[in-house]
């Protein structure tokens, strides 16, 4: 049985080893993501020949492994995972699987696992030149939430910094009483992560950005690199009463800290129809498909 291990920040160097080489562009495997949501998904992660290995609970009932990232053998990677499974006495399961990464099971381990495409889970990825410049009739709208912000409000884009993060919890804070307050279930899991992001925001190498309107701040987003080509934007966050301010940071955000990455991976929509209209609405260049893979049940 592998010895899986609770995440702590000083886990970051370790894990980021084998984070840091990942070319699928999906946000599973950001140190920040998988330290934040760790309360909630019961994370955990085990280091043996040569792979990592990650282990989490879906909707608190049901265990399952990430794709085991390393360089040596996939198919012993893929055994060792499944005899875990079987000697902890659970179904065999691997949650967030993208497309490519099942094909790469499947080369190894032919005809012995089920895919299913879960469509909440995946994530929006956009050319990031779009989100900068939202040139043509199909931003048309964007531009002109952008002109009537500038032209309504006094503002500026500053970088989020130590000294600033008690304003974007506070913004946070005030983020949730729009939303039916912080207590509600739905929002608890969220503010832990918030939190742990905000209270370790320089230890795991996040990177954002905030807008302030007549000095107050009113919207905020951050994230990290994803690969070398995509960077994952994990928050982005603004007062409802600020018209425009969601378009606003996400185009300075773009602009700001994303130029130098292909493309820029703004994550699932959680099957929510307004995140699904939001996220839809900027036109993503590629929609990442992930899913489950359990074992075939033998005849």
């Amino acid at each position: 049985m592998l010895n899986f291990q609770k995440i702590t920040i000083e886990d970051k160097d370790k894990l980021n080893r084998f984070l840091s080489k990942s070319t699928f562009r999906n946000s599973d495997f950001s140190f920040s993501n998988i330290y934040c949501w760790s309360q909630k998904y019961q994370t955990s992660y085990a280091i043996e020949s040569g792979f990592l290995f990650l282990r989490f609970m879906a909707g608190g009932k049901k265990a399952g492994y990430m794709y085991p990232l390393g360089e040596g053998c996939l198919k012993t990677a893929l055994e060792t995972i499944i005899a875990d499974s079987k000697e902890r006495g659970e179904p065999f399961r691997m949650f967030v699987l993208t497309r490519r990464m099942f094909e790469n099971v499947e080369a190894v381990y032919p005809g012995k696992l089920d895919y299913n495409p879960n469509p909440a889970r995946f994530e929006y990825i956009y050319n990031t030149e779009d989100l900068i410049h939202l040139t043509g009739k199909k931003y048309q709208s964007k531009r002109n939430h952008i002109n009537k912000f500038k032209k309504t409000y006094r503002f500026e884009y500053i970088p989020i910094t130590p000294g600033i993060i008690p304003e974007c919890l506070e913004l946070y804070s005030n983020w949730c009483k729009e939303n039916g307050n912080c207590n509600d279930p739905s929002l608890v899991d969220e503010r832990i992560s918030v939190e742990r992001a905000f209270g370790n925001f320089e230890k795991l190498g996040l990177t954002g950005g905030a807008l302030r309107v007549d000095g107050t701040l009113v919207a905020y987003s951050y994230g990290q690199p994803l690969s070398v080509d995509t960077f994952g934007v994990h928050a982005e966050k603004s007062l409802y009463e600020i018209d425009g301010g969601f378009t606003m940071i996400n185009q300075q955000f773009a602009e700001q800290v994303c130029s130098g990455y292909t493309y820029m991976n703004r994550e699932e929509d959680l099957g929510l129809e307004s995140l699904r209209k939001a996220k839809s609405s900027y036109h993503p260049a590629i929609l990442l498909e992930k899913g489950v893979a359990t074992e075939k049940i033998q005849p």
